[in-house]
Formats: structure tokens, C-alpha cells, sequence
């Protein structure tokens, strides 16, 4: 969702959260996929959030960080670097 606030488009920083916990389920669900199912989905999808949260506090780009949080998440879940 887009507003307009003297003449700027702005968008609600609630829709980028959910946005962004959409992504994280999808890579949540595609590295259990890749780990086929030897770990639970849920113990994937909070080492995804957990990596996120490492790199979301240093990044200065967001963009891809989703991706890049559930490949961390994969390499410590099956214990490759």
C-alpha cells in the first residue's frame, strides 16, 4: 500500500514486515525441501530467521537478505561452510 504525504509516495512500513516474513517462509520452506525433510520445517524456519536477523543488523542493502539468510541458515543446518 501506497500513500501519498506532500506529494511523496509512502509506503506503510507494516506491508514491507509482511512482505519480508512472506520471503522468509518461502526460503523456510524451500531449504526444509532441499534438506528433504530430515530437519522439521519449523526448525528451519527459525534458523532462517535467525540468520536474517544477523544480517539485517549490518546490512546496508535488504534486498536480498532472505535469500541469503536461508542459505546461512542451510550450511549451519547441515553443518557446511
Amino acid at each position: 500500500m501506497v500513500d501519498r504525504l506532500e506529494g511523496h509516495d509512502v509506503r506503510d512500513p507494516r506491508d514491507l514486515h509482511a512482505r519480508v516474513e512472506v520471503q522468509l517462509d518461502q526460503a523456510a520452506e524451500e531449504v526444509t525441501r532441499r534438506l528433504a525433510g530430515k530437519v522439521a520445517y519449523q526448525v528451519v524456519r527459525e534458523a532462517v530467521v535467525e540468520s536474517y536477523r544477523q544480517l539485517a543488523a549490518r546490512a546496508k542493502v535488504h534486498g536480498f537478505l532472505p535469500i541469503l539468510a536461508a542459505r546461512s541458515a542451510q550450511q549451519r543446518l547441515t553443518g557446511t561452510r
